[in-house]
């Protein structure tokens, strides 16, 4: 009797396992999360889809890019900066983390702004779990090289370069490169052999910001970066910043130089002059969505009327006199909206300066005209040395626009070396 209960109650539990195992419940496998991709652009396409105003992407579209910055060395916060082939631009997150230095990413745009803020290119509102699709990790892009400071533009915003013989200046040495103690941001004065200067920005917040800057003169790779019109550099770590060579003695150019950058608010100071063909629009400065920074502009659009008006207006420079020039060049910055006839840039030698512009002959220069938008672009530098020997060389900018018709053309930092 008491073998027989025994082999009962063994049988008992193992049914009662066999039932449980049976009864267990299998959980279904969370399904993957896909994101779309839509139709694919580059960084230049989307870029020229802003208008100058926040754009909100509601169409499935992606693009393919390497992250060159992230926010691990603490200099930004809820950033990242991507690249392509064809450009690049700063992403604003909507949380931290998640995108690290070269990822290969496949953006979706869908839901983002593009916007820009204080003239820096952006694209808002990126949700790393929804926008992001990691496909590959250590992609890093290699910089583009720079032997001097002006080759630094603002068609290179958001990129990552790389900046040859250069120094802190010398008033910023024994500084760190932020206040890390305050936690305030700093600007540092980066120079090269050539004199010319940009703009480390560092936060407060950076994992460096108290290392002292280094002394020496070398190398460093960076994010261009903008303000206003001002360009900066933000580094990615300081181990990138070598400057292991011994200081140098600056050289800026010789020679003269003419320049016009309307900080004075004044279309005709040091010798300018315009002159009014055809219609009653002519050239003025203004400083509408630049801030503090004024610049020439020329607009034959009535806003009471919203209609345009047939206009021809010339702004002239002085004389330059190159009789004894070796080497002389034009450079100036240039923007524009709208739809109307480009831009154009002459030049004379037997202008009298005060007459008529069809009174002279006129050269028309090859120079770069901005893209549209109201993007700034570099005209220069243009050479000039096919007008050396002459004692009154004039350079013009020529506006023209119809009755049906018309941009808006912004120009600034004129500069004639000679």
């Amino acid at each position: 009797m008491t073998i027989t209960k025994k082999i009962t109650g063994i049988l008992l539990l193992a049914g009662i396992s066999l039932f449980s195992v049976g009864c267990k419940k299998d959980f279904d496998t969370p399904p993957i999360k896909t994101i779309p991709e839509g139709n694919r652009i580059t960084i230049a396409d989307l870029r020229a889809m802003y208008q100058n105003a926040p754009l909100t992407i509601t169409d499935e579209l992606s693009l393919f890019a390497v992250v060159t910055m992230d926010e691990q060395s603490g200099n930004i916060y809820k950033e990242a900066y991507i690249q392509d082939e064809t450009g690049a631009i700063n992403l604003r997150l909507l949380s931290s983390g998640g995108l690290y230095q070269g990822d290969s990413v496949r953006v979706y745009l869908k839901g983002t702004i593009l916007n820009k803020y204080r003239e820096m290119m952006q694209l808002d509102s990126v949700d790393v779990d929804n926008n992001i699709i990691k496909q590959a990790t250590k992609k890093d892009r290699q910089p583009d090289v720079f032997t001097s400071i002006n080759q630094v533009k603002f068609i290179h915003q958001g990129k990552l370069i790389k900046l040859e013989n250069v120094q802190f200046i010398s008033s910023e040495l024994g500084n760190t490169y932020a206040d890390g103690i305050g936690l305030l941001a700093k600007s540092r004065m980066l120079e090269d052999s050539l004199d010319d200067n940009i703009i480390i920005r560092t936060s407060g917040y950076a994992n460096f910001a108290n290392d002292t800057l280094p002394s020496g003169s070398g190398s460093l790779i960076a994010i261009v970066s903008q303000y206003d019109q001002t360009l900066q550099l933000l580094i990615r770590n300081p181990n990138e910043v070598v400057f292991n060579k011994p200081r140098f003695v600056t050289n800026p150019p010789t020679g003269n130089t003419l320049t016009k950058n309307f900080q004075d608010q004044s279309i005709t100071s040091g010798g300018w002059t315009t002159q009014l063909v055809t219609g009653t629009y002519n050239w003025t400065t203004s400083n509408q969505g630049s801030g503090s920074n004024y610049y020439g502009m020329m607009s034959n659009y009535n806003q009471s009327t919203n209609s345009n008006t047939a206009s021809e207006a010339w702004l002239i420079s002085p004389a330059v006199d190159l009789s004894t020039s070796t080497n002389s060049t034009l450079d100036f910055r240039n923007a524009y909206k709208y739809t109307g006839d480009p831009l154009e840039v002459y030049v004379s030698t037997n202008y009298d300066g005060t007459s008529a512009p069809s009174t002279a002959t006129w050269t028309q220069l090859g120079v770069n005209l901005s893209t549209g938008n109201f993007l700034w672009e570099n005209g220069g530098p243009v050479s000039l040395n096919s007008y050396i020997g002459n004692n009154a060389v004039y350079i013009a900018f020529k506006y023209t626009g119809t009755n049906s018709s018309g941009s808006t053309w912004e120009v600034d930092d004129i500069i004639v070396t000679w």
